[in-house]
């Protein structure tokens, strides 16, 4: 395995799939080249990812790109808002980094350090029992992704009900208030992730729906289909 969790020697569909993938990412990058050229500019895809915390969001997310950038797994691992733009460079077999900010600009760092940075923040808040709106911006240059932009925001919580867990209630008003927020800004696509054990309340396609009511610009991905297999 490799330094992103890849095999060092790809099977041969693998490498396939690969290059195909790599000749659709190129083309679309010159397309993009030839509008601006052009004077016909068109913005990259920008998709927010929306879910429950336990739904595999992260999971999916590093699906998309190709490698792991966050830590996967339980607990509120996600406590602000992750953007990532990702951008087609032909010449970088590892991902190339870049941490995006106000203060100071853009810095480059190691897909290592881009993680220690994404965890300290993340273990900085949860200590705190906080979240943050603010997002944490990276912009990633790789030969295996296309000009794509990414936001993955922290997973939605469901509390129990009563007084002994006000605190948890309040952390689940502040994470849906933060997300249904980014929601309405219209120029982005809604990737809303359902877990399969919960088709009967879809729960996050409702909170999803209070911003596009016909599902017009959201795309609807059901996660942990393995558990249902059975029923089939």
């Amino acid at each position: 395995m490799d330094m992103l969790g890849q095999r060092a020697t790809p099977l041969p569909s693998e490498r396939a799939f690969r290059s195909g993938n790599e000749k659709l990412y190129e083309a679309y990058n010159d397309l993009h080249a030839l509008a601006q050229d052009f004077e016909k500019p068109f913005d990259a895809p920008a998709i927010l990812v929306v879910g429950h915390q336990t739904d595999g969001k992260s999971a999916l997310v590093e699906a998309l790109m190709g490698f792991q950038f966050n830590h996967v797994g339980g607990g509120t691992k996600t406590r602000r808002p992750i953007t990532l733009h990702m951008k087609y460079d032909g010449s970088c077999v590892q991902p190339r980094c870049y941490a995006v900010s106000e203060e100071f600009g853009e810095s480059t760092l190691s897909l290592e350090e881009m993680r220690s940075h994404i965890e300290a923040e993340n273990t900085r808040l949860e200590r705190e029992g906080a979240f943050w709106a603010k997002e944490m911006v990276f912009k990633i240059e790789y030969k295996f992704c296309p000009n794509l932009t990414i936001i993955d925001t922290p997973g939605l919580l469901s509390a129990a009900p009563g007084r002994r867990h006000a605190e948890a209630q309040a952390s689940a008003r502040a994470v849906e208030a933060m997300v249904r927020s980014k929601m309405e800004q219209r120029e982005y696509i809604l990737l809303c992730l359902e877990d399969c054990n919960d088709w009967a309340n879809a729960t996050t396609r409702r909170l999803v729906m209070q911003a596009d009511p016909a599902l017009a610009r959201t795309v609807l991905v059901s996660t942990k289909l393995d558990t249902r297999v059975p029923q089939f």
